[in-house]
């Protein structure tokens, strides 16, 4: 049996199956922490429409509850409504957008067709006590999802972006500042709705043991530790400290804001995405193209290139100097510069006097005149 199979993941019930630093949902292998990191980047305007429709559906489960038949039956159509939209922007968070998303819309199909009307109308009907499971959960998870993206992103902010080394320790001693920091609490208290699905270092959770093939060794078979949460938050929240304990945690990119998971102690500023200023390289590569260009500035030999050639441009401005001779004047630095990063004995004897003014100039002209000659 493959790591993460049988797992029945749905809008109630989410399960995650943990093995060493590894965990697996639906039988993909993530590193441990992944949707931890991977739900701060739900976008603003998705979280505001989960938001919005949670809120919704908690006024529909009000008016359900206390509505006698005629209107009973008026009220599912705008709570379906509600429903599938919510389900839309919650589709776009992870670990939800890696599900059967028609596993849910046949949910709806049955909970609210004619035929189910009688059942959900009766007090004790085991259809009506599912059913308003459901909408409770529809407006829980929104919650959820906020209440645990705020405290990661403080968490993220305030404390593990500090850190000198990236480590179970060090990320034990800041998750335990954080988590006992009054600013923290007082965070939380300020939020919407701060008493449904509050943030938690203690998750609710079950657990269990499943065996399983060895991920590497088919032959093999190892003890799994699996986990069930009825509340969204608690995958959440579990997932970060089994991230944590593993040496896991979120980061934010320093080039595109992005948050990605570390898995190693090195103090990362850019992630592996697309960098936003240039496509043809990630957000590792243009970092590491800008930090050599801040060490170049101050580097002997680019010094003096920057300087000559901002004097040149100066020259052009005023009209000193024509258009063709800044061209050219700035290609000849730029060879003088290229030789005497190449040429140690070069750049220590002849490179100031070549990048001289007048002597750029004058390799300037000379070349100009050539390319005029007959």
């Amino acid at each position: 049996m493959p790591l993460g199979i049988q797992q029945n993941n749905n809008f109630l019930h989410l399960t995650m199956d943990v093995w060493q630093d590894q965990i697996f949902f639906n039988e993909t292998v993530y590193p441990a922490g992944h949707f931890a990191a991977e739900l701060l980047n739900v976008p603003e305007e998705t979280m505001r429409e989960l938001i919005t429709r949670g809120g919704a559906i908690s006024h529909q489960v009000e008016a359900l509850a206390l509505a006698r038949r005629g209107e009973f039956i008026k009220l599912l159509d705008v709570t379906r409504a509600s429903l599938e939209k919510l389900l839309d922007a919650l589709w776009h968070c992870p670990p939800y957008s890696l599900m059967d998303k028609g596993q849910e819309q046949h949910t709806l199909e049955v909970l609210f067709s004619p035929a189910s009307h009688n059942d959900l109308l009766k007090p004790a009907s085991p259809v009506r006590e599912f059913f308003f499971r459901y909408l409770v959960a529809a407006f829980s998870i929104p919650l959820g999802i906020q209440h645990f993206a705020v405290a990661a992103r403080y968490f993220e902010e305030g404390y593990l972006r500090r850190l000198k080394k990236r480590t179970e320790t060090f990320f034990a001693m800041a998750a335990h500042d954080c988590f006992n920091s009054e600013w923290f609490w007082n965070t939380m208290c300020d939020l919407p709705v701060p008493d449904v699905e509050p943030f938690t270092i203690t998750p609710d959770l079950r657990s269990s043991y499943v065996f399983a093939r060895h991920p590497k060794q088919e032959k093999e078979t190892v003890f799994v530790n699996r986990y069930f949460f009825d509340h969204a938050i608690s995958f959440y929240i579990f997932d970060l400290m089994n991230g944590l304990q593993h040496g896991h945690a979120p980061s934010r990119c320093c080039g595109c804001g992005t948050y990605f998971l570390t898995t190693n102690g090195h103090m990362p500023k850019y992630c592996d995405g697309i960098a936003p200023q240039n496509n043809r390289m990630t957000c590792r590569q243009y970092g590491a193209m800008m930090r050599q260009k801040e060490q170049n500035k101050q580097h002997p030999v680019y010094r003096l290139f920057t300087t000559r050639t901002n004097t040149i441009r100066k020259h052009h401005q005023r009209g000193k100097i024509s258009d063709e001779l800044r061209n050219e004047a700035l290609y000849v630095a730029e060879n003088l510069r290229d030789k005497a990063l190449m040429d140690n004995d070069y750049a220590a004897s002849g490179y100031a006097h070549d990048m001289e003014q007048e002597a750029i100039y004058a390799q300037a002209r000379a070349r100009l005149a050539r390319e005029d000659g007959p």
